[in-house]
């Protein structure tokens, strides 16, 4: 229980976005220091910036990303997308079997409305129709049935449904796997789908909408996508962890892993994207795990009067001793840095006020999409340059305030009804979406980006989401009749 305590999964509490002003040097690794002025205090500070990025670059400027028609094992597709971290789009005539009760989505409103009509869903408005959605700015609580008829059949396109609030398990703490609304929808979708081999999921996420070339803004996530498109179609503008700075995120980039795993200032993970100090305290669990097993042998052997035992049970009890001493080590830490995150809550709330919005007169803290987050660009998505043609104003304006931009290779895919996205952990993107008669609609996976990349069958350096996973297995949260 303590390494769910001691934030199992990151938790960024993600301030008003800072101007930033970078240098670059031309060393391999690309450090690089980063001034700032926060907006509070206004005092400067200075944070070194670490790329290790080792995956795939875009090759050229408006790269275009393959579409695969040819069906591929989970081994291949490790192999050749994953493993590379290389987005791809695949398409079939039929979604894989194991979706095939996504048919139904695709059709009309009516399963999903018998489904999940009366769960209640948080659905994000824009403010005007230039505005992007993923920002936080403005979330309303209601029905997914109200939302169907009020918003998606009549052609709306100011509201969207994103990613929802998870619950956690008040005794773990554990966050669980999809929200109270995925739950009503979990007998239609696999939660490990075959094609990502050993990957483990973090959450599943359900996106609606009837707006139509309305933006996501350009941003990045926290975890390797696997994106179904169900309705309507989605153009992706991509780029690569290896242009990171040129993305002008609103929060401070600190590392970024050899797999792409960016981390922000105050938000640093391992490479699969753990919380450091839940890590340390899932290894000095496992530690003490283990030493009191041994002790328990080394006690029968004494009992059994094997020779040597007394020797070996004196280490076994020191070892134990050395594994209770970093548990506990593990808990002060956590104790530390809770009593040191209280002073810091007044100013946290004031600066995330937007973010939370009253409902029958309670408060929801938004935890996913508070404003302004650290992940989004400061670049507005008018200033992105048009794919058609060659805008000279927007890239004036471009040069003038985020010149590296215009230094960044990008990529492009055109995802359509039936079609699916891979996207590896932290690559940056900006989602244009077009409706179709029954609005936009796609499934998405996040996956927790693997760092033992050339292993197949283990794709982790540890054991940590892998235990997690069968914990939920065994508290039967997987339990779906999907066949």
């Amino acid at each position: 229980r303590l390494f769910y305590r001691i934030f199992l999964m990151p938790k960024p509490i993600e301030v008003n976005g800072r101007p930033t002003r970078r240098k670059m040097n031309d060393d391999h690794r690309r450090v690089s220091s980063i001034h700032y002025n926060e907006s509070k205090s206004n005092k400067k500070q200075r944070t070194c910036f670490t790329n290790e990025y080792q995956g795939w670059k875009v090759p050229s400027d408006g790269y275009r990303i393959p579409i695969i028609t040819e069906d591929l094992n989970a081994e291949q597709f490790y192999h050749n997308y994953i493993k590379q971290r290389r987005p791809v789009v695949l398409r079939y005539d039929k979604l894989p079997k194991e979706f095939h009760r996504l048919e139904e989505w695709k059709k009309s409103n009516l399963h999903l409305r018998k489904l999940a009509g009366q769960e209640s869903v948080v659905v994000e408005r824009r403010c005007n129709k230039n505005d992007s959605f993923g920002k936080g700015r403005k979330e309303l609580n209601m029905k997914f049935g109200d939302f169907l008829r009020n918003f998606v059949e009549k052609g709306d396109d100011s509201h969207y449904l994103t990613t929802q609030d998870v619950q956690a398990d008040p005794e773990t703490g554990r966050p669980d796997l999809i929200a109270p609304f995925m739950k009503a929808l979990k007998n239609d979708f696999p939660f490990r789908p075959q094609l990502m081999g050993h990957l483990i999921p973090s959450n599943i996420n359900l996106w609606m909408g009837s707006s139509n070339g309305a933006s996501s803004g350009l941003h990045h996530d926290y975890h390797d996508n696997l994106y179904i498109v169900l309705r309507g179609e989605k153009r992706f503008r991509l780029y690569s962890p290896h242009d990171a700075e040129s993305m002008y995120t609103r929060g401070i980039l600190e590392r970024i892993h050899p797999n792409g795993r960016i981390n922000h200032e105050g938000e640093t993970t391992t490479a699969y994207g753990a919380d450091v100090k839940a890590h340390m305290a899932a290894q000095a669990a496992q530690a003490q795990a283990e030493a009191e097993n041994n002790l328990m042998k080394a006690e029968q052997a004494v009992a059994d009067g094997l020779p040597g035992s007394e020797e070996a049970l004196e280490k076994a009890e020191a070892r134990l001793e050395e594994t209770m001493e970093a548990m506990l080590d593990a808990e002060f830490s956590d104790e530390d840095e809770s009593s040191k995150g209280d002073d810091d809550e007044d100013e946290l709330k004031e600066d995330n006020d937007d973010a939370i919005e009253k409902f029958d007169g309670e408060q929801r803290i938004v935890d996913k999409t508070v404003c302004n987050p650290n992940n989004f660009s400061r670049i507005e998505p008018h200033l992105l340059p048009s794919l058609d043609d060659d805008n000279n104003k927007i890239k004036e304006v471009l040069r003038a305030e985020y010149p590296k931009f215009l230094q960044a290779k990008s990529a492009i895919c055109h995802i359509k009804e039936g079609d699916m996205l891979y996207l590896p952990a932290s690559w940056f993107h900006e989602v244009t979406s077009f409706r179709s008669k029954g609005g936009h609609l796609a499934l998405n996976y996040w996956f927790h980006p693997p760092d033992a990349i050339d292993c197949f069958n283990d794709p982790y350096s540890t054991k940590f989401w892998e235990q997690d996973y069968e914990q939920r297995m065994e508290n039967g949260e997987e339990d779906t009749d999907v066949k």
